[in-house]
């Protein structure tokens, strides 16, 4: 027993210490490899891509007016309902107006009068520069007369200038539609005291022939959509789309939604559409050309940022991006990385962690 254990210590020894030349040498294990990953390439293309954004949205008037007066009075006729199609120009309520009317017959008497004293003194001047040349009136009584001409012509000018209030006073009793519309809200009726300040709201008016479509638009889609690009809207009981076009992109992101406005004109001639109705929006972005072009699934979101991976120098790196339009398929790069640059693709895009060897075992197809 005893024996075999200096046996295999003997084994052992001989294993681990070499004689050459009478010296003793030691053999260490060689270190670990790194571990090289099999991946899957393909070399960023370049061509065309489109898109189609959905989101929701809503049809809104065009304009919406809340209709009050500019002069204070008793309501006397209310000449339209909640409902009714109105013309630009057609009256919709009236003020009583017989105080206005009044105010202005005084002021016009006002004016005969103040006309009448400038034309008094007028003559009083004229004959006095007759007597001047006779030396009968002094200077200074001439003088007299040439200011109170002034003033007399003053006061015909205030005098007219009232007139003037009065009239446009008279006339805003009757309230006209300010464009072609649809009364949305009646909110007062007969007999109702309309106030200036604070000013009583009678008719809310909402222009219906034309409305539009107004859609929150992901910020990550901010660089897809321009004014022009075609659109379709889907409304609930009309069986066809409605074809229209991007007419405005909001400037702002809204903070608590990440989203920007878009609007787009929709005409409304038949008045089958109305305002505030639902509308899912499909915006189709006009065809990027010779766009960087990579799978959508070689790129990956962290922290809401976007990266792919690219072989360099036999390792996976990650390149952060800046994406364009995004398709189903595929994805444009507009910063970050060139055409004919390998990406990864496949499961190692999304489970390589940067800085791993990595073999190209295949290249896929450019886009």
């Amino acid at each position: 027993m005893i024996a075999g254990r200096r046996l295999a210590g003997a084994v052992l020894a001989g294993l681990l210490c070499l004689h050459c030349d009478g010296r003793r040498v030691s053999v260490e294990a060689p270190p670990p490899q790194e571990p090289i990953v099999d991946v899957s390439v393909v070399r960023v293309g370049e061509g065309a891509i489109t898109q189609r954004i959905s989101a929701p949205g809503s049809l809104l008037a065009r304009r919406e007016s809340q209709i009050g007066t500019m002069v204070s009075g008793r309501i006397e006729r209310v000449f339209v309902a909640e409902g009714d199609r109105v013309e630009a120009g057609a009256p919709l309520f009236q003020i009583d107006p017989g105080p206005y009317a009044a105010a202005l017959r005084g002021a016009e008497a006002g004016l005969d009068l103040a006309r009448a004293e400038r034309r008094q003194m007028e003559a009083d001047l004229a004959r006095a520069r007759e007597l001047e040349r006779e030396r009968i009136v002094a200077p200074q009584q001439m003088d007299r007369l040439a200011t109170s001409l002034a003033v007399a012509r003053a006061r015909e000018r205030q005098a007219a200038e009232a007139v003037a209030i009065a009239r446009q006073d008279l006339e805003r009793t009757r309230v006209v539609a300010p464009y072609a519309g649809s009364v949305a809200r009646r909110l007062a009726d007969e007999g109702t005291t309309a106030l200036v300040q604070p000013q009583t709201i009678v008719l809310v008016l909402q222009e219906t022939a034309a409305l539009e479509a107004k859609a929150a638009i992901p910020e990550s889609q901010l660089q897809s959509i321009q004014p022009g690009d075609p659109a379709l809207l889907f409304v609930e009981g009309i069986a066809d789309p409605i074809e229209t076009a991007v007419a405005v992109v909001g400037d702002t992101i809204d903070p608590a939604t990440r989203t920007y406005l878009v609007t787009m004109d929709v005409a409304n001639a038949d008045y089958r559409l109305k305002a505030g109705v639902f509308a899912r929006v499909e915006i189709r972005p006009r065809a990027r050309q010779s766009a960087a072009l990579v799978p959508r699934a070689a790129v990956r979101t962290e922290a809401g940022r976007n990266r792919v991976l690219v072989v360099r120098d036999g390792r996976a790196q990650a390149v952060p991006v800046e994406l364009g339009v995004v398709s189903d398929e595929l994805a444009e790069i507009v910063k970050g990385v060139e055409v004919g640059e390998p990406v990864i693709v496949g499961e190692a895009a999304g489970a390589l962690a940067p800085g791993m060897r990595v073999r190209v075992v295949s290249e896929e197809p450019a886009p």
